[in-house]
């Protein structure tokens, strides 16, 4: 009798235990979809050697295309793809490359369709559409995503700050982005907090429960993409009823991800890593930029993406950014589809034109991958793309008389602060301009216009892409051609012009 009692007692604990086990765990295949209906039908067959995530740990299929993964209330599982396979998309045109568990009954398949390999391809990075209420949409869905259009690429990434504030506005937006003729992708900002949220794990769970997991990663040819969610949220201020504050940094939980993540990434592919808040120690914390770096080093290819400040900023990680690595390691702070957060003056669209707070127009970038290397160009808003710079006199009437303390200051919206920036006035010999760092003469003299649908003016940032140079004072009354070349360290070239008039 008390063999047998003994014997229940154990068959119960394995029976309690197989049940929590299986609630534990998410199986199922990854199998190459023939004929991209999403569903694993009779004859399609599972693919070995497929990476499956759970945001935390990474497993393998096997030869059978099978994989089993730990689970946790919420979490997402996704797919990472690799280069020679594509996802379908969803209604929303993103990629169908994830599941939430808790929409499952524990087992999902995951389909992929097969493609050739292709080392040139290109995207579209697009930053902080940041929108609260219909105006905004508005401007963005004029402004920018019908723009879009114009481009075949092969998907666009938008890096944060979708919304501002007002998380209900993400199924305007996706009723918009899926307009495109190519798959979407979105990455988390501060402005698309849970403010509510008492933990930076809980911030983003309205986001994902629209667009999916916050961090994850992906092939695409030659690259390694790199989506992560870097803004720490302090949860909500209990004490003073209000939102909490942020700052940039990875959880441990992502980090480690990170680190298993790239220990399936061979070192002659170029790694993208793409952000909402640029890894600089003035929007991140000094230790969350030194253990990503560390884990980056001995990578020959690198690149990192990211939107947040409004504005650009292209420059390379060096030693006093904590990067110790003699490899270049670019950083290009892509700008805001809003700009200055959709301020005015009006165009004839009665769309705010979205001067950014460096004088750079609105806008977006493209990249053009080539193996595992890039190109890019910054796309201007409503503006020819070969619309660069901004020239800029230093006074709006320029005296004969007084031609000693005049200049031309010049505005490259996406140079670096090496550029070489040569000007020719007249077809005179050419000169040098000098690199400084300041405010905007152009959105200065214009800043009286600079409101946003709030009624609110954003404050002018100093920005390093200015250059300078003295105008000569032997310039005659009339009319002066000024042609400006510029050549980036990366090869890039930029040309604008003016006309002065000396008075």
């Amino acid at each position: 009798m008390l063999m047998n009692l003994k014997y229940k007692i154990v068959l119960l604990a394995l029976i309690c235990s197989t049940s929590v086990l299986a609630k534990d765990v998410l199986v199922g295949y990854v199998f190459e979809d023939l004929n991209a209906n999403g569903v694993m039908d009779a004859g399609e067959k599972g693919i070995g050697g497929i990476l499956v995530s759970n945001q935390e740990d990474i497993v393998v299929t096997d030869i059978s295309g099978k994989y089993e993964i730990s689970t946790k209330k919420n979490q997402y599982i996704y797919v990472i793809k690799p280069a020679n396979y594509a996802f379908a998309t969803n209604v929303d045109n993103n990629w169908n490359f994830y599941v939430n568990v808790a929409q499952t009954n524990r087992t999902h398949n995951f389909g992929l369709t097969s493609k050739e390999v292709t080392s040139n391809f290109s995207t579209l990075m697009v930053g902080d559409p940041q929108m609260r209420g219909e105006k905004p949409i508005n401007a963005f869905k004029e402004d920018i995503v019908t723009e879009m259009m114009h481009y075949d690429v092969d998907f666009a990434c938008f890096l944060g700050d979708i919304a501002d504030n007002d998380l209900s506005i993400y199924e305007q937006e996706k009723d918009i982005i899926r307009q495109l003729p190519y798959p979407t992708f979105h990455l988390f900002g501060n402005h698309d907090i849970n403010e509510k949220a008492s933990t930076a794990l809980d911030a983003s769970d309205v986001f994902k429960r629209s667009y999916g997991p916050d961090y994850y990663s992906f092939n695409e040819g030659d690259v390694h993409f790199i989506a992560l969610n870097n803004v720490l949220y302090n949860g909500w201020n209990k004490t003073d009823n209000k939102r909490g504050n942020y700052f940039g940094g990875l959880t441990d939980r992502q980090f480690n991800w990170l680190k298993s993540d790239l220990k399936y990434v061979s070192k002659d592919k170029l790694i993208v890593i793409m952000s909402h808040i640029p890894f600089l120690q003035e929007y991140c914390y000094p230790q969350e930029i030194q253990r990503l770096f560390l884990l980056l080093e001995g990578r020959p290819h690198l690149l990192a993406l990211s939107g947040h400040l409004h504005y650009i900023e292209n420059c390379f990680f060096r030693k006093t950014t904590y990067w110790n690595s003699t490899v270049p390691f670019q950083s290009i702070t892509i700008g805001a589809a809003c700009g200055g957060w959709w301020t005015g003056p009006m165009d004839e669209r009665d769309l705010p034109v979205s001067t950014s707070v460096d004088g750079s127009p609105n806008g977006y970038y493209k990249l053009d991958f080539e193996g595992n290397t890039y190109k890019y160009s910054f796309v201007p808003a409503s503006h020819r793309t070969d619309f660069q710079m901004r020239i800029t006199a230093s006074s709006e009437t320029l005296d004969s008389g007084k031609l000693n303390n005049e200049y031309l200051s010049i505005n490259i919206f996406t140079a670096t602060p090496d550029a070489a920036v040569k000007v020719i006035i007249d077809g005179r010999e050419e000169q040098m301009a000098t690199n400084y760092t300041g405010k905007d003469l152009f959105i200065q003299n214009t800043y009286d216009q600079r409101y946003n649908f709030d009624n609110w003016q954003p404050e002018i940032q100093e920005t390093k892409h200015l250059w300078k140079i003295s105008l000569p004072r032997d310039l005659s009354l009339g009319n002066h051609r000024i042609k400006v070349v510029a050549t980036d360290i990366d090869g890039n070239e930029y040309v604008g012009y003016k006309i002065i008039e000396i008075k």
